[in-house]
């Protein structure tokens, strides 16, 4: 009996140990989330500092404002403490675009932090966060995979005055799917009428001579080669990471197989002018399908673009205006809305150059652009 009692005992503890351990293991860990570089810097001042009250005024001024510019910019300027501003361009990004936004200081130990917001509505300016760079990256990328309006918002840290270099641009995606070919043979874009008006193109057509190279880009499965009536001999490339199927069709040869594993540069096919395109000269239509939403235009996905050069900056902060009416403009063109009207002998504050204008602020804190010969310079 005594035997029963001890064996009953120990099983008890046993019990009660494994069910200390298990709810041990189960607890939930509070872990904090993590802060954005913004809020990491914020942090470290009072909410009644009044520094930090402008700073944050200025960066939510900047996700109202409504300066354009057209990609590829560049910008050369500097960074005022004189001047509490958060710098904002609105850009317009297509499907299959990647973003570039670089920016260097002088010195590069200057924290400057770079939001980027993307447009949520049509009928009104609303703007949500969709990425930040971290505090130590002077260099924002975004794989754009939507049409619309977005806006980079970029402002340096708090009493700061630095010269910077501002690039936007584009690259594609993609590579190019023909070898040795370009933009410039690109013949037959998206949307182009076929069939006498009852279908349109769904892709874009890449000229080049019979046999040459037609590589994958991207790392994938080919899902399909068939050889239709319409697009000849065909290829399907599935890239599982953005989700896409891209399309190759009227090819002379298909150098690959259904099931097979490819890698960006692997020669799959070769240009031709099967199909429907017996009595065109040789090509490769191209497509890329959305797994969600079907078909899309390619041409973002794999156009060549250049990075844009900086212009000639002499450092003003300040310039008067010269003649008798001056107008500040949206964005960097006349053809722009007019948001400001000057006079002669007006000072305004040089944020920064871009090609012939100058990004300026006005006495009465508006933001714009005015060309440079309407300025003269004044010394620092």
């Amino acid at each position: 009996m005594k035997k029963l009692k001890l064996l009953i005992f120990l099983l008890g503890l046993l019990l009660a140990v494994g069910c200390d351990k298990t709810v041990k293991d189960t607890e939930v860990i509070d872990t904090p989330p993590i802060q954005t570089a913004r809020e990491t810097y914020v942090a470290g001042f009072t909410q009644k500092d009044t520094r930090l009250n402008t700073w944050n005024h200025a960066f939510k001024r900047a996700q109202q404002d409504s300066l354009r510019v057209t990609l590829p910019y560049a910008e050369s300027g500097t960074f005022s403490s004189k001047t509490t501003v958060a710098h904002s361009y609105t850009i317009q990004l297509r499907a299959g675009e990647n973003l570039v936004v670089a920016l260097q200081t002088q010195p590069d130990t200057t924290l400057v932090f770079i939001d980027l917001f993307r447009k949520t509505e049509d009928s009104l300016p609303t703007y949500s966060l969709i990425k930040s760079v971290s505090t130590h990256t002077d260099t924002l990328n975004y794989k754009s995979d939507a049409y619309g309006l977005y806006k980079v918002i970029i402002q340096p840290e708090m009493a700061k005055t630095v010269p910077f270099q501002l690039k936007m641009y584009t690259q594609p995606i993609y590579s190019f799917p023909v070898v040795g070919a370009g933009n410039a043979d690109v013949r037959s874009f998206w949307a182009a009428n076929r069939g006498a008006g009852t279908r349109s193109h769904e892709g874009i057509d890449i000229y080049a001579a019979k046999g040459t190279p037609v590589i994958a880009i991207a790392n994938g499965k080919i899902t399909s080669t068939t050889d239709g009536e319409l697009g000849g001999k065909q290829i399907y490339l599935e890239d599982k990471e953005l989700k896409t199927s891209i399309y190759y069709a009227h090819l002379d040869t298909v150098l690959t197989k259904k099931d097979r594993k490819v890698s960006i540069g692997d020669t799959i096919g070769l240009v031709g002018n099967s199909g429907n395109a017996k009595d065109l000269e040789p090509h490769v239509h191209f497509g890329i399908f959305l797994e969600k939403t079907g078909p899309i235009d390619p041409y973002p996905y794999v156009k060549q673009t250049e990075i844009p050069n900086l212009p000639t900056y002499t450092g003003a902060t300040r310039g008067v205006v010269l003649s008798n009416k001056a107008s500040i403009f949206q964005g960097p063109s006349a053809a722009l809305q007019q948001i400001e009207s000057l006079s002669k002998n007006d000072t305004i504050s040089i944020l920064g150059q871009h090609r012939n204008w100058f990004r300026v602020l006005s006495k009465e804190s508006v933001l714009g652009f005015i060309t440079t010969t309407q300025l003269e310079v004044l010394a620092n």
